[in-house]
């Protein structure tokens, strides 16, 4: 839903699934360089079975995604008929706020999730904490800049 936020045109709704084929195309090739990690890079590494399968499993999922995404995108582009009714949902105001407020939400808590996360890792590792403490500071300075570039732009 956020990537179809993101590639909303008012206009021309085929630019926005033309759009989106390549943020699907991009979420595939993350996909497919993570399998090539787990074929090239993990063998020899000696990581755990945990890891290992994190990786494949990760890898599995968003080479998933982006294929599922990117036959759906496809079959849209190819079904003009059925821009009309994906169009109206998409440009819904009731659940574009929805949306928007659901991510608003989520992003906050998270933020407060690490935040709780942080005191008990204190006591596991402190390179733990400190890779929440970077990730809270990354989403406080992307929502800064963020801020700033609407702000500019609207």
């Amino acid at each position: 839903m956020i990537l179809k936020m993101m590639t909303n045109h008012a206009g021309d709704y085929g630019k926005n699934l033309r759009q989106r084929r390549w943020a699907f195309l991009a979420i595939l090739a993350i996909g497919l360089v993570g399998l090539g990690c787990y074929l090239w890079l993990v063998p020899g590494s000696g990581l755990s079975d945990h890891a290992q399968g994190f990786y494949l499993g990760g890898a599995c999922g968003i080479t998933g995604a982006g294929l599922g995404l990117l036959m759906r995108n496809e079959w849209m582009l190819r079904h003009p008929e059925k821009w009309r009714k994906a169009r109206i949902q998409e440009t819904d105001e009731r659940s574009q706020r929805i949306v928007a407020q659901a991510a608003q939400l989520a992003g906050v808590g998270v933020f407060f999730l690490q935040a709780l996360a942080a005191f008990v890792l204190v006591a596991v590792d402190r390179r733990l904490v400190t890779v929440l403490l970077c990730s809270m500071a990354a989403y406080v300075l992307l929502f800064l800049g963020g801020r700033l570039g609407l702000s500019r732009k609207l």
